[in-house]
C-alpha cells in the first residue's frame, strides 16, 4: 500500500519506519526543515530509529521524506502523528491535528483510509477531526473516506521492537476498522480491535493516567518518608518481593515528556465534559506538579547544615532530558526545579550527555561535565539520571550531592 504519515517525531518516525520495512511505500511528511533535512540525508533524530534503518529503507525507495503533503502521489492510507499539546489553562489543544487534517482534506480522493495516532480526548475522532474533515474537504466520512483511531504505545529510549506491542485499532464504521485492522496486520505481530474510537481514546488515556497516578502516590509518599527518616525505596524494593497485588513504582523530582504530564489533563476534560470532577486527577497534578518546588526546598534544608544559603549559591543540575536515556527535555523537571532555584537568587548550570551545551536559557546555563564544575557548585543535584553520566567524577568532586532517582548509594549523599 501507499502511504503518507504527517508528523515524523517520537511517534510518526518509529511507526513510519516499521511500516516501510514491512514492504509498503511510506511518504514521510515533516515540515520543520532540520529534520527534513536530516531525513534526507538518513540522520535519525530519535533514539528508536537508527541511520541505518533510515538508510535501508531509503534506499528500497520504501521510506521517502517529503516537505509537503501536497507533493506525495495519491496514496491508500493518511496518518496523523502531529503533537497534542495543552492550552494555557490545561485544556486539549488539537490545533497541529486540525492543521495536519487540513492538508488531508486538500488532497485526500474517496476511498481513502485517515488514521489518527496522536492523543485526543474521548469523543474528539466522532465530533471534532470527522466533522471537521467533511466541511473542508466536501467528502462523507463512512462513504468517501474512513476514519480511524489507533493510539501511539511508543516509550522512547526502551529497548523493543515496536511491531511486537500489541496494536490498538478502532474505526468510526465498521469499513473503517476493517481496513485499519487489515492495514496494520501488515505491520504489527497482533492487532487489538476495540468497538468504538471512544473506547480506544479512553484506553490510551488511561494507560498513561495510571501510571501518573501511581507516581504521584509514591511522591507524596516521599515527602513524609523523608521526614521521618525511612527510605521509601528501601520500602518499595521490600513490596516488590510480594509477587502478587503489588506493582513498583518509583519518586522523583517530577514528571516529564510529553504524553503523562498531558494526558491527566485530557482525561479530566473528558471527564468534565460527562459533568464529573475527579478530585483524584486534580491532586496528582498537583502533586506531581509541586515536586520540583519540594526539591527546591530539601535542597536549601541540605544547604542550610552546611551553612549555606540558595542565595548565592551554585547548583549543578545532572541531567535535563525528561527520562534517562533520551534527548527529549519536553516538559522536564529540570526546568521547573532550575527556575525555582533561579527564583531564590541561585546560580543554576546544567549538564546532559544527550542535550549537550547547545541549550543555554533564561535560567540556566549549560556546561561540560568536569570535576572543576562539580567543586566550584555548592550542590550537585542529579535530576535525569542517564547512564552516559561520569558519576565517579560526582563522586570524587562534588561538595554537597542531592540525588533525586535513587542512583547513587554512598553515605554522603542526600536522597529525595
Amino acid at each position: 500500500m501507499r502511504v503518507a504519515a504527517i508528523g515524523q517525531g517520537y511517534v510518526g518516525l518509529p511507526l513510519s519506519i516499521a511500516i516501510a520495512s514491512s514492504g509498503h511505500t511510506l511518504y514521510a511528511v515533516e515540515i520543520d526543515p532540520v529534520r527534513f533535512e536530516s531525513l534526507r540525508a538518513c540522520r535519525s533524530y530519535i533514539v528508536d530509529v537508527t541511520d541505518e534503518e533510515l538508510r535501508r529503507e531509503t534506499e528500497n525507495e520504501r521510506y521517502v521524506p517529503m516537505a509537503n503533503l501536497a507533493e506525495v502521489p495519491e496514496v491508500d492510507v493518511y496518518l496523523i502523528s502531529t503533537p497534542t499539546p495543552l492550552t494555557d489553562d490545561k485544556r486539549p489543544d488539537l490545533t497541529y491535528v486540525d492543521r495536519a487534517l487540513a492538508q488531508v482534506a486538500s488532497v485526500a480522493r474517496p476511498g481513502a483510509l485517515i488514521v489518527v495516532e496522536s492523543t485526543v480526548y474521548p469523543g474528539a475522532i466522532r465530533q471534532h477531526v470527522a466533522p471537521l474533515f467533511e466541511r473542508l474537504s466536501g467528502l462523507k466520512s463512512g462513504v468517501d473516506v474512513f476514519f480511524a483511531y489507533s493510539p501511539d504505545r511508543v516509550d522512547p529510549g526502551r529497548d523493543a521492537v515496536l511491531c511486537d506491542v500489541p496494536k490498538l485499532v478502532s474505526g468510526l464504521d465498521d469499513q473503517a476498522l476493517e481496513a485499519i485492522r487489515t492495514f496494520y496486520g501488515t505491520v504489527f505481530k497482533e492487532v487489538v480491535p476495540v468497538s468504538s474510537c471512544e473506547v480506544a481514546e479512553f484506553t490510551k488515556l488511561l494507560e498513561n493516567t495510571f501510571r501518573y497516578l501511581n507516581i504521584a502516590f509514591v511522591n507524596e509518599l516521599s515527602k513524609a518518608t523523608s521526614a521521618m527518616n525511612i527510605s521509601l525505596r528501601e520500602v518499595i524494593s521490600a513490596a516488590s518481593t510480594k509477587p502478587f497485588g503489588f506493582m513498583p513504582f518509583h519518586h522523583g523530582p517530577g514528571v516529564g515528556g510529553h504524553c503523562l504530564p498531558n494526558n491527566v489533563h485530557y482525561l479530566n476534560h473528558a471527564l468534565g465534559s460527562a459533568g464529573h470532577k475527579s478530585h483524584l486527577l486534580n491532586a496528582a497534578a498537583e502533586i506531581n506538579e509541586s515536586m520540583p518546588r519540594h526539591v527546591m526546598q530539601r535542597l536549601a534544608a541540605s544547604l542550610r547544615r552546611q551553612g549555606k544559603s540558595l542565595q548565592g549559591a551554585t547548583v549543578l543540575i545532572l541531567g535535563v532530558a525528561f527520562k534517562s536515556g533520551v534527548a527529549d527535555s519536553r516538559n522536564s523537571p529540570a526546568f521547573a526545579i532550575g527556575a525555582e532555584l533561579v527564583s531564590m537568587g541561585t546560580t543554576v548550570k546544567v549538564t546532559d550527555p544527550w542535550l549537550g551545551i547547545d541549550m543555554d536559557s533564561d535560567t540556566f546555563k549549560a556546561v561540560e561535565l568536569t570535576a572543576d564544575e562539580c567543586r566550584h557548585a555548592d550542590a550537585v543535584v542529579l535530576v535525569t539520571d542517564h547512564e552516559e553520566i561520569d558519576y565517579e567524577t560526582v563522586l570524587a568532586s562534588s561538595n554537597l550531592i542531592f540525588d533525586c532517582r535513587g542512583m547513587l548509594n554512598a553515605a554522603e549523599v542526600e536522597q529525595l
